[in-house]
């Protein structure tokens, strides 16, 4: 399988004058795939035994995604070309989509009213990634600067945390791309939706896959629930993934409060001030 190909129409400028590749549609950020890849994505057609991973950027679809794989596969077997090439919708084309072999795992950032229409007809699963804003912005952070390639991209962090924080990145506003998921699952009934914390999967990985199973009615016992989660084991991710090419950069620490690392006293304040603003009633409320 071939890399995708990258297209952006807007460069989104930093304080400091650092400017980042982007598509710009209708007023909202999303990655620079190309406008007609994007437009396109709401007519893709679904399967009946797909399943959408959906969550906002850097919340730990990669990990999700060897475990879904597993799980629908039978078998502690990581996939052949992660889901960056396994199922990207946001990314490739229709063509290389169509050739996957069922049941197909298809990834997407965008929000539940951008995804394909015939999701609500075959009334897809859909996986929800969460993760604290504070380990997100980091890693996203890491994410562009280490695909500056793709990205062109090499401001300081903390212009960038400001970008992050006035929603000028790609798919957005994270608070309100959390919002706007609740919303979907509160409010329709055509999809069952599982939202899963990173720092959930991070503090009980056996729990969340027999969690998983029991959600895609995959039969499964405590041998092969151990195996997964000892396969998904970060560290073995890393290690694996090591000769992926760019996309093994993409796992980076894979750790619950790296920012700590990373955030000043302003901008951890920041954070915890909008998550007070508008999060209050957010059923997902990680330990800030």
């Amino acid at each position: 399988m071939g890399r995708y190909k990258r297209m952006h129409n807007h460069l989104v400028v930093d304080d400091s004058g650092k400017t980042m590749k982007v598509v710009k549609l209708d007023g909202k950020i999303y990655p620079a795939f190309g406008e007609e890849k994007i437009r396109g994505i709401s007519s893709l057609a679904i399967r009946k035994d797909d399943v959408l991973l959906c969550g906002y950027i850097k919340t730990g679809c990669h990990w999700m995604f060897e475990i879904l794989h597993m799980l629908l596969n039978g078998n502690p077997q990581l996939s052949k070309h992660g889901k960056e090439l396994g199922g990207f919708i946001d990314a490739l084309p229709e063509l290389i989509l169509d050739a996957l072999p069922s049941p197909r795992i298809l990834n997407s950032h965008l929000l539940y009213g951008e995804l394909p229409r015939e999701i609500q007809k075959m009334k897809t699963k859909i996986i929800l990634t969460v993760r604290n804003p504070k380990d997100t912005v980091v890693s996203f952070y890491n994410h562009i600067i280490t695909l500056k390639a793709t990205y062109g991209y090499d401001g300081h962090f903390n212009d960038f945390f400001k970008l992050f924080m006035d929603g000028e990145v790609e798919n957005g506003d994270y608070f309100d791309h959390v919002l706007d998921w609740q919303r979907a699952m509160k409010n329709q009934s055509d999809n069952d939706i599982l939202m899963v914390s990173f720092e959930e999967l991070k503090a009980n990985p056996l729990k969340c896959v027999h969690t998983l199973a029991a959600f895609l009615d995959v039969p499964i016992d405590q041998t092969f629930a151990r195996e997964i989660v000892d396969a998904c084991s970060f560290s073995k991710l890393k290690h694996i993934r090591r000769n992926d090419g760019p996309f093994a950069k993409l796992f980076r620490k894979g750790i619950v409060g790296d920012w700590k690392n990373w955030l000043s006293a302003e901008q951890n304040a920041a954070i915890e001030k909008r998550w007070a603003e508008k999060m209050q009633n957010c059923i997902y409320q990680p330990e800030m």
